[in-house]
């Protein structure tokens, strides 16, 4: 039998081709895939030949000799004699094929191996790789290759692929461009993009801060934050990254302050020095007893600069009586108004506190609550603060002016009373707040008082408008007011027409100048005065200090 490459041998030598079959065209697709054919043919058709010699009994000597040859010789002296002259003739007009060494190629070439030897090398190879087994790797790989190679992409114009080539493209940028807003102009980073990165690309040129020492000195200019930003309007940090369709604004940088050791240091309360006597009222317009507070002292060091400084975090607060003026940072002052309510100017007044948006305190009169107790709910409801001036002005014992000539009993009944009053028509507890009519609280009365009194109120600023004085006269005493300072004014006791005129004309001065109208309690929430104050109030008022007060 032949080989096919016997017959395109002898096909090449009588000048035909056979014909190209289909099969035959497969296998050229892959060289590869054709040799391994060739192969395969060529070993079965010896075992074929072998099993035909066995059948015969032709196996001898010749066989032996045969298998014991060159197996290129084997293969030569089985062709057609035919084929074995023409191999002859070739041979002989090629020239032999000689290396440097002198020895030819063919001499060079080892003997090949027999077909039982090559078969048995084999199956040794297949024993190995079934013990050693299939490297993973090789597996994930050939799988891999073999998925590419059975993808058949369709054949689509060049147009088509062009347009889904864009359509990633533009799905790209949808998912991982932002379209943002810098400063008004609008612009697109990649996702994930800080605002630091946007100055350093330039986007906006901000400033940076300074860095500051513990004391407020500038250690290193350009040292603080990079810049200042918000996104929609809230302020974020240098370092967070941009949302989708954000409006950004980056301004000049912030000064940061050194990082800094502390320490902190109490402070020891000590004792009031103030006198309870009659002339000490007029030092100050806030009086109260104090318990003591110890303070707090913090000390920075800065790491950088090593400069050290001290802060009062918590003032010291001095044990016992206490008479100071409130001393803000603030342009505040108080409205305080005295004996109502009244019919008509109570109202009146509230009017015009209620056009300028400002509050007042009120001392009432216990007794004549129940009379006019719409104006106080709505005094109220103004945030106004609503304080007793004692239940019937001291009348009786206290000759309608003086607390401190009534026996102790009964100036508890009178702040007591008071406070009923307003709780009866306000039906909340009222603020434990008193002012003593004609500022009266001095001597024993403080002991007696100070369980039922949070503090008593005076005044920095007495307008007299009791007296009638007429507006013109009002309104210059109440615009001589100074931040913290408490202005004396009457709603009751008679006819208080003065005192709404001058109202109208000085608060909207007071408001253009930046003064704003606070209540006692709001002041009160100002502090108190650290430790080691003598409690003088600055701008005290010059009210006579001959024994007993007649005014409020």
């Amino acid at each position: 039998m032949y080989s096919d490459q016997d017959r395109r041998d002898s096909s090449r030598r009588d000048g035909t081709r056979r014909p190209t079959s289909r099969r035959d065209g497969e296998r050229r697709a892959s060289s590869g895939e054709l040799n391994r054919s060739s192969d395969e043919r060529r070993r079965s058709q010896t075992r074929r030949s072998t099993a035909d010699r066995e059948r015969t009994g032709t196996r001898g000597t010749q066989t032996r000799r045969s298998s014991e040859r060159p197996a290129n010789t084997r293969r030569s002296s089985e062709r057609p004699a035919s084929t074995r002259r023409s191999d002859a003739r070739s041979s002989e007009r090629r020239p032999v094929r000689r290396s440097a060494q002198g020895r030819s190629t063919a001499e060079r070439r080892p003997a090949q191996r027999s077909g039982a030897t090559r078969r048995s090398a084999q199956r040794s190879r297949r024993d190995v790789a079934r013990r050693s087994g299939p490297s993973t790797l090789s597996l994930v790989g050939q799988r891999v290759v073999g998925a590419v190679r059975s993808v058949r992409l369709p054949q689509l114009p060049a147009k088509v692929y062009g347009g889904i080539a864009l359509v990633l493209v533009l799905l790209l940028l949808f998912f991982f461009r932002l379209g943002i807003r810098v400063n008004g102009t609008r612009t697109t980073v990649w996702r994930g993009t800080t605002i630091e990165k946007l100055v350093e690309k330039g986007l906006a040129q901000p400033h940076p801060g300074n860095l500051l020492a513990v004391d407020g000195s500038v250690i290193e200019e350009g040292g603080g934050d990079i810049c200042a930003a918000t996104i929609n309007g809230e302020k974020v940090r240098p370092d967070t990254k941009v949302p989708r369709h954000a409006d950004i604004i980056i301004t000049d940088g912030e000064d940061v302050t050194e990082d800094a050791t502390t320490s902190e240091e109490v402070i020891t309360a000590g004792t009031s020095n103030s006198s309870r006597e009659f002339d000490a009222y007029w030092t100050g317009s806030i009086h109260l007893l104090s318990d003591g507070k110890d303070g707090k002292r913090l000390t920075r060091t800065g790491k950088k600069s090593g400069i050290t400084v001290s802060e009062v975090v918590e003032p010291a607060i001095d044990a016992g009586y206490i008479t100071y003026t409130a001393s803000p940072e603030d342009k505040v002052i108080c409205l305080t108004f005295d004996d109502g309510p009244w019919p008509e100017t109570t109202s009146q007044i509230l009017d015009v506190l209620e056009e300028n948006g400002a509050k007042a305190t009120f001392f009432t009169i216990g007794s004549q609550i129940a009379d006019e107790p719409e104006q106080v709910k709505r005094a109220y409801d103004m945030g106004c603060q609503i304080c007793t001036h004692s239940w019937d002005h001291a009348a009786g014992s206290g000759q309608g002016v003086n607390l401190t000539y009534m026996s102790s009993q009964e100036q508890i009944d009178e702040i007591q009373k008071g406070y009923a009053a307003i709780k009866e028509v306000l039906g909340v507890e009222p603020s434990h707040v008193l002012r003593a009519p004609g500022g009266n609280f001095y001597g024993s009365i403080i002991d007696t008082l100070w369980p039922y009194v949070d503090a008593e109120i005076g005044w920095d600023v007495d307008t007299e408008d009791w007296r009638q004085p007429g507006s013109d006269a009002i309104v210059e005493m109440i615009l001589s007011v100074q931040p913290g300072q408490v202005i004396l004014m009457h709603d009751g006791g008679g006819d208080r027409s003065e005192t709404v005129e001058a109202l109208r004309e000085a608060l909207p001065q007071l408001k253009a100048d930046g003064y704003s109208f606070i209540t006692v309690d709001e002041m009160l929430a100002y502090g108190l005065p650290q430790s080691g104050s003598d409690g003088e109030g600055e701008g005290a008022s010059d009210s006579s200090s001959t024994g007993v007060n007649n005014v409020g």
